[in-house]
């Protein structure tokens, strides 16, 4: 499994994490700022294998996970989460 996180401009401490699982989905977690009540919550979007129905969303998730790896090479924060699930 692959996983990028990276953390949101506007709290110390609200991420946006994209993980590709060994088979090809991709599922987006955002986790709150700390100081909000609502916990992380998740969407998957599936290969057409899997039985996917959104293979442009899927791709551009691809694409995301490579731009946020780049923002954390370019412009690192204090959390990158690369690998951590």
């Amino acid at each position: 499994m692959e996983c990028v996180t990276r953390k949101e401009d506007m709290s110390p401490d609200g991420r946006l994490r994209i993980l590709m699982e060994d088979d090809g989905d991709m599922i987006v977690v955002v986790v709150p700022a700390s100081d909000e009540q609502s916990p992380s919550q998740s969407v998957q979007f599936c290969t057409l294998q899997g039985g996917g129905n959104s293979l442009h969303t899927r791709k551009a998730l691809v694409a995301l996970m490579a731009a946020m790896r780049l923002d954390n090479a370019e412009r690192p924060n204090d959390y990158s989460g690369e690998g951590i699930v």
